[in-house]
């Protein structure tokens, strides 16, 4: 079984619009594209645009998201490290190894902390996994 392909938020909302169903299984993912091609040639959604008249790696992935459903990217979660531990209290400075860490929708506020502090990394939540939920 295929899993579902993970789509920027913008695009995943231009699907939703259109009532494409997240479970895809479309049996002809070329003719619901070029529905959307109509529908949004008739809106000018630059959004639908953006990846229908993109390259080919675009256009296919679409048709994977209808054939395989697909779901919204996870959000931004930026974070700030420490060695092995992170920031967890954005405002006195805690980091803990064993403690939930505060994310950040910007990295670029991250990186202030991180300036200001004047030590740590920014990292992305979403990549580092659940590592900072191991209590080793």
């Amino acid at each position: 079984m295929n899993e579902k392909v993970k789509l920027p938020k913008c695009l995943y909302d231009a699907l939703q619009d259109y009532g494409l169903p997240e479970n895809g299984n479309e049996s002809w993912p070329v003719g619901t594209i070029s529905g959307l091609y109509d529908s949004w040639k008739e809106s000018e959604s630059s959004i639908l645009g953006t990846y229908i008249d993109g390259g080919v790696e675009d256009q296919w992935l679409l048709i994977d998201a209808i054939r395989y459903g697909y779901e919204a990217e996870p959000e931004p979660r930026w974070g700030i490290k420490a060695g092995h531990s992170y920031l967890y209290e954005p405002n006195d400075k805690s980091f803990g190894p064993d403690e939930e860490p505060f994310a950040y929708d910007l990295r670029e506020r991250a990186e202030e902390v991180v300036a200001r502090l004047g030590f740590g990394e920014v990292v992305d939540l979403n990549k580092e996994g659940k590592d900072y939920d191991s209590t080793e």
